[in-house]
């Protein structure tokens, strides 16, 4: 099924590496919308490339799912998670690992919308400021290697699907462990404090590939043993990982 899959590519006009891919000529599906607030929901996933900003200005190309973990909305619906698609996120994520580019890599936690989409959604992202979003060569680069990763698509191991609690917005851990395993929704840990059994909810069953495990990275006893108790009741047979 995986492999046979229609993945849809999107720019959004409004945004200034959707303009320069267009610059580029490719002939992606394009939308007038932010890129955080779009409805557009064709095939049966969807890649939208994007700028990606950061308060250090940091040099970067990222890759994520949408979705708001907490009450605070930027784009799309409050405690709402976007549908995650574990083996296509890590295949172009291995993809733009491999580019020969001191630039950093990286996950990032699930933020951000849109969240009103019922297929998935990832987002492949090049920043953190103009001198990134207008640069042909590499922008080119990020689009090449995720035309890659879809390609490749139905060969893309999956050692294990995992969804991950803790940790920072940039998720080294994960990042690191999409070696050999597929990356499903990662909520960083600043929301754990306040994450509802709703959201917890979504972390396991937004996703069209079943969770093998839920991995905790540095999150504290009393909030991990709430949590805990959640999951057990989604599903008992989920594995749980802690570091």
């Amino acid at each position: 099924m995986i492999g046979s899959m229609k993945v849809n590519f999107l720019i959004s006009l409004k945004d200034p590496v959707g303009l320069t891919i267009k610059k580029l000529g490719y002939k992606f599906e394009e939308i007038e919308e932010d890129v955080i607030d779009f409805k557009y929901d064709k095939g049966d996933a969807i890649v939208i490339f994007s700028r990606h900003e950061s308060s250090t200005n940091t040099p970067s190309f990222t890759v994520h799912y949408p979705g708001n973990p907490g009450p605070n909305v930027l784009g799309g619906e409050p405690y709402r998670l976007g549908v995650a698609f574990p083996r296509l996120l890590t295949s172009i994520y291995r993809e733009i690992s491999l580019l020969q580019t001191n630039i950093k890599k990286a996950i990032e936690a699930t933020h951000h919308g849109p969240t009103y989409q019922v297929h998935p959604v990832v987002f492949v992202e090049i920043g953190s400021d103009k001198r990134y979003w207008e640069n042909e060569g590499l922008v080119r680069a990020m689009v090449e290697a995720t035309l890659r990763a879809v390609d490749n698509l139905g060969n893309t191991e999956c050692e294990e699907v995992v969804a991950g609690l803790g940790g920072t917005h940039y998720t080294p851990y994960f990042s690191k462990v999409s070696i050999t395993k597929c990356i499903s929704h990662v909520i960083s840990k600043y929301y754990l404090d306040s994450i509802t059994p709703d959201v917890v909810f979504q972390l396991i069953s937004n996703t069209i590939q079943p969770i093998d495990k839920v991995i905790f990275d540095n999150v504290n006893s009393t909030t991990r043993n709430r949590i805990i108790e959640t999951i057990q009741r989604i599903n008992s047979k989920i594995k749980l990982e802690f570091r």
